[in-house]
């Protein structure tokens, strides 16, 4: 009994065994037909699966965050400020800057001054900017190679480039200022008027002030907007109504913009300031120029050492400014040295100022 009930244990592991070694060797066998058909459930093989995840992820980080490369604003034309976000527009503004600066930034600041660039997206493109924090004053810099000058009396009128160059400015500061006076109407008709051109620096000023004849004050042109007041033929355009210039120009869009614009400076000191006006055409710049006369004298002055945050932020050239000037009004430094005369529009900022 005992041998017979042995001998079915023995053959029931034997059996077990036979089993075991059958279906490994179906498995073997049977190996890659069992592999195909997991995957062919997938519709995808794992390098695919794992592919197809990438460049999702890559697609959506994409749209998210554009990859920007490290560059020189100095080499940037139009197209590639509006890759960066900026409108058309905005890019023109950034280009006409970097030509009244010589043609080319010297410096992260520089590029920071220019009004259309934003705070967010200065933050957004500092990081990859190919220049200097802070530029240095060509002609400091280059003061060894300056040839020595004697100052003599001369009319700024007269000078070209060359003359510019032999009282010490640099090539590009000389083009500088011949821009600068053509854009304020091809004359300097003052001390005053050089005086507000950027590229001259406080100090190099009172250097030439004695030597320039001009007068200090434009006496012509105030005679002149008061002869225009008295005809009573044009209507100043800081005084002007919605159906004066509407009239004129035949826009509703852009007679409001003019507005809007005119409100938040407190008045326009110059004509030239109304090309700043979005999408305005140089058809209704000359419309504007021709049937308006201006009175820069009614305008808005801003006292830098009494305004208000409020009244800093309304003010279209002075809201970039406004926490460094409150910083400098806690610190009782003065507020006037914030401004720098690198930006674009220091000769009209100065002008919205009391002294």
């Amino acid at each position: 009994m005992n041998l017979r009930l042995k001998m079915i244990k023995e053959q029931r592991i034997g059996v077990l065994l036979l089993l075991i070694i059958i279906c490994i060797l179906e498995l073997l066998i049977h190996r890659n037909a069992l592999i195909s058909s997991i995957f062919e459930n997938n519709n995808a093989t794992p390098f695919q699966f794992v592919e197809e995840i990438n460049e999702q992820n890559f697609k959506v980080k994409d749209k998210k965050d554009k990859f920007i490369e490290p560059f020189n604003p100095t080499d940037y034309n139009s197209e590639d400020w509006q890759s960066l976000g900026f409108s058309k527009k905005q890019a023109e503004v950034i280009i006409n800057y970097k030509a009244m600066l010589g043609g080319k930034f010297t410096s992260k600041e520089q590029l920071k001054s220019c009004y259309v660039i934003s705070e967010e997206m200065y933050a957004k493109i500092y990081p990859f900017l190919l220049l200097p924090e802070n530029g240095f004053n060509e002609t400091t810099t280059n003061s060894s190679k300056v040839k020595k000058y004697r100052l003599l009396t001369f009319d700024p009128n007269t000078y070209k480039v060359n003359d510019w160059v032999q009282i010490g400015f640099s090539e590009k500061q000389a083009e500088s200022i011949i821009r600068y006076k053509n854009a304020i109407g091809g004359k300097f008709k003052s001390k005053e008027d050089l005086k507000k051109c950027y590229v001259i620096s406080t100090v190099k000023y009172h250097e030439l002030e004695s030597h320039i004849k001009l007068p200090s004050q434009n006496i012509e042109n105030t005679s002149n907007i008061k002869i225009l007041q008295i005809s009573n033929e044009k209507k100043d355009i800081n005084t002007a109504s919605f159906n004066n210039i509407n009239s004129v120009i035949e826009n509703e869009i852009i007679t409001k913009r003019i507005l809007s614009f005119r409100k938040g400076l407190g008045g326009f000191v110059s004509m030239e300031q109304i090309k700043d006006v979005y999408d305005i055409t140089s058809e209704m710049v000359s419309k504007i120029f021709d049937s308006f006369i201006l009175d820069p004298t009614q305008v808005l002055k801003i006292n830098l050492q009494t305004a208000s945050e409020e009244d800093l932020h309304k003010h279209i050239y002075l809201r970039k400014y406004k926490n460094k000037i409150i910083e400098a009004r806690n610190k009782k430094q003065d507020p006037l040295r914030v401004i720098t005369e690198s930006d674009p529009k220091y000769h009209f900022i100065i002008q919205y100022l009391v002294k």
